[in-house]
């Protein structure tokens, strides 16, 4: 895909790993759709973004408003034209034993992290197939390949993630969408500052971002759908 000039619609790009992501494919020339609940940290991730971006939109809710996620595609398209892709990035980190598990907490773990990602994805699927290419970017996790104590929840909404995008991927590929998924380990963020050691040998923000720009620029021929990104140095 052309990357300059196209719309990309980013999920939790207040912070972290999708304000990073804006960051890049703003430098790219990419048009900005910016989601999140924290209207002012978008802002101010929309103001790091003005230079290069060919323009950059905020819209802030909650992704698991139903009304929300229906409405906020057809707003994106009057405001800043066609989109071409989405990058869902939003997310939650909550660990509990199974027997020790609030479930409330479970549950809005698994809306967030899975069901919320869905729901969008298929109020911008309709957008996304008007055009020859389009992409859909899933930021999951390497916990969407493995388990460990005190993981449960958060590892099913991550291998759920991965088994619906590789089926997305097999629906409609033949249609010119592109679905990648990519599986970091812990990245140096706000979600994860329980993590102690070097942070700076921890995998980065950007180093992320530079995956998504990767996937969304990959020639039409080919789909890097899973791409796995673990640190280089010890902590």
């Amino acid at each position: 895909m052309e990357l300059k000039g196209r719309v990309a619609v980013i999920t939790g790009a207040s912070r972290g790993i999708g304000a990073a992501t804006a960051r890049r494919l703003a430098a790219g020339g990419m048009t900005l759709a910016l989601l999140g609940r924290d209207e002012r940290a978008l802002e101010a991730v929309a103001a790091q973004c003005q230079e290069g971006a060919s323009g950059v939109g905020v819209f802030a809710g909650d992704l698991s408003d139903e009304v929300f996620r229906r409405d906020v595609f057809p707003d994106i398209q009057q405001q800043l034209g066609a989109i071409h892709a989405l990058v869902n990035n939003a997310g939650m980190l909550d660990f509990a034993a199974a027997d020790q598990a609030d479930m409330t907490t479970w549950d809005r773990m698994l809306d967030v992290n899975f069901r919320s990602w869905v729901h969008l994805t298929n109020y911008a699927l309709p957008h996304l197939l008007e055009h020859r290419e389009s992409a859909v970017i899933n930021l999951c996790s390497v916990a969407g390949r493995e388990t460990f104590a005190g993981g449960a929840m958060y590892t099913a909404t991550k291998h759920a993630v991965h088994a619906w995008a590789c089926c997305m991927f097999d629906d409609l590929s033949a249609r010119g969408l592109k679905v990648c998924t990519i599986y970091p380990g812990y990245v140096d963020t706000e979600m994860v500052t329980f993590v102690e050691g070097n942070r700076a040998n921890m995998i980065q923000a950007d180093d992320v971002a530079r995956a998504v720009e990767f996937a969304l620029g990959f020639p039409k021929s080919a789909c890097p759908t899973e791409i796995v990104i673990r640190r280089q140095r010890p902590l």
